[in-house]
């Protein structure tokens, strides 16, 4: 082989190799978080807001550039990350093996209180004569309302065990609560905070809902940040350097 051709061969593989090297230093694009208030949220002006959002900003670590922080669909953004088509990462999501698996997750950055169920008052005098919370969860005699594309945490083996009737739905919890008003479920998740949240800017109709706890309840989870597989590992490690500063905020009593 003449040296010529061994030189044009040699720039050739290093013109391919370039893109690779390139884009293991990819920085995200957005940060995207979705609308779970209490703790994430935007507000009247449209900006970010939520105690895990206000979490998020006191474990950033300083001198890296925090990417904006864009208010999207939870489905739409998983399954950007999860299938590498957006170089972006998604705030407060549960660990599960398949999003470890596929993308890259922060250590925990926030703990919920609580979970906790809503029913409407009527329902919950019924539904808190399970004898557990698992009792309840498992019983396929009660329509179960939960958010389309979204992770539970330690409640997912719970759902399996159930089967079906179950409704996934698309909206966001305050209309979830309507859903519940009108029949569609019998029953749904949330924590402590955001049900307290939600029923009070409910208004009258909230007072004809109720959250309830049942004995043997899964721990309160931790929420992290994920992102594409693909992006600058460094800038991944200082990112995860943040939570790891400051201790969790310890969940609230039911």
């Amino acid at each position: 082989m003449n040296r010529p051709f061994i030189q044009l061969l040699r720039t050739l593989l290093a013109g391919l190799a370039l893109p690779l090297a390139a884009g293991a230093q990819t920085l995200p694009r957005e940060l995207h978080y979705f609308d779970i208030p209490p703790m994430s949220f935007a507000d009247a002006k449209g900006q970010p807001g939520g105690s895990m959002v206000e979490r998020l900003r006191q474990t950033w670590p300083a001198g890296v550039e925090m990417p904006p922080l864009r208010l999207a669909p939870l489905k739409r953004s998983l399954h950007d990350i999860l299938e590498r088509r957006e170089p972006i990462c998604l705030l407060g999501v549960f660990m599960t093996p398949e999003r470890a698996a596929q993308a890259w997750v922060s250590a925990p950055i926030y703990r919920e209180s609580p979970s906790v169920f809503i029913a409407t008052r009527t329902l919950a005098e019924r539904l808190k004569k399970s004898p557990s919370a698992q009792a309840l969860v498992t019983d396929r005699s009660q329509r179960l309302l939960l958010t389309d594309g979204a992770s539970y945490g330690p409640l997912d083996e719970w759902f399996q065990q159930r089967g079906g009737a179950v409704l996934r739905v698309a909206a966001p919890p305050p209309r979830q609560l309507r859903m519940l008003l009108r029949g569609h479920a019998e029953f749904m998740f949330s924590d402590q905070d955001q049900a307290v949240q939600l029923l009070k800017e409910l208004g009258p109709e909230g007072q004809t809902l109720e959250w309830f706890v049942l004995p043997g309840m899964v721990a309160a989870p931790t929420r992290h940040v994920m992102c594409q597989r693909d992006l600058d590992p460094q800038w991944l490690r200082a990112l995860d350097a943040g939570p790891l500063q400051l201790e969790l905020r310890a969940p609230a009593g039911p």
